[in-house]
């Protein structure tokens, strides 16, 4: 009667080596699937947060064209020393930008964020970076007219035009055969997305621009060689060959732009 009184006193006293050995090993599962799942929690946040700053520069960028009756200059390296944040346009009439392509002007737009130095201008004060340690890139349409003013960044330009004549130039396109100064999306075998963009924010996403697929290359050859360039593409984000695809791109249509300066009493 001792001896089973005495077996279960011990059970009743803990587990056996059995059942803590049954624990430890799903404890384990839990934290090796916890560990594992890291890295693409991290990458996520990431997206998230990169969609999040471009949101918020896409509403700075319109509430400065209807404080201002224009939209801002990128941010370029012409003169050298000068990837500061700050919008970079020609001092003299007629108003034109020093590049449409470059770097989103968030000091000018008073945007808030994580400033440093991107890698191409290490020499410069430094941009408004994304969560991968590169600047925000932000194109503006140079369409005109026929003032002799870009319309888009012309202090009125759009009123002075009128805006069944002031039509920008830029298009967002869902495919790219090949890079180069294209116009439209037919020069690059792609569908319009959307026509008539008045202006493109994105960021070149997690590989940093490093794998040039030919859809994103699309979207930051004009960064690099010219002015001519007027397609973006978006796409869904796939890292298969050949078509790898993770920037996070948003634009400003012309319609969208027309009606909030319209609310500003910007335009008429």
């Amino acid at each position: 009667m001792t001896d089973m009184h005495s077996i279960a006193a011990s059970r009743a006293r803990g587990f056996t080596l059995v059942e803590i050995a049954i624990v430890l090993m799903i404890v384990a599962i839990l934290l090796g699937y916890t560990v594992a799942l890291f890295p693409v929690q991290q990458e996520l946040k990431q997206y998230r947060e990169a969609e999040r700053e471009i949101d918020s520069a896409i509403e700075h960028l319109i509430a400065f064209a209807q404080v201002n009756g224009r939209l801002p200059c990128p941010d370029v390296d012409r003169s050298g020393g000068d990837v500061d944040g700050f919008e970079d346009i020609e001092p003299s009439p007629p108003a034109r930008c020093e590049a449409y392509h470059g770097y989103l002007p968030a000091r000018t737009l008073g945007m808030t964020g994580d400033y440093g130095v991107d890698p191409l201008f290490p020499n410069d004060p430094g941009v408004l970076l994304d969560p991968w340690g590169r600047g925000y890139r932000y194109a503006v349409s140079e369409s005109d007219a026929g003032n002799g003013d870009r319309d888009f960044i012309a202090a009125n330009g759009i009123r002075v035009e009128g805006m069944a004549n002031a039509l920008p130039d830029l298009f967002i396109c869902d495919d790219s055969a090949a890079t180069g100064d294209d116009d439209d999306c037919t020069e690059v075998t792609g569908d319009d997305v959307v026509p008539n963009v008045a202006a493109v924010v994105l960021s070149l996403g997690k590989d940093r621009g490093a794998i040039a697929s030919n859809i994103q290359r699309e979207n930051t050859d004009d960064f690099d060689d010219g002015t001519k360039d007027k397609v973006f593409i978006y796409a869904p984000r796939n890292e298969n060959a050949g078509t790898e695809f993770d920037d996070v791109i948003r634009w400003i249509p012309a319609s969208l732009l027309f009606s909030k300066m319209i609310q500003a009493e910007q335009l008429p």
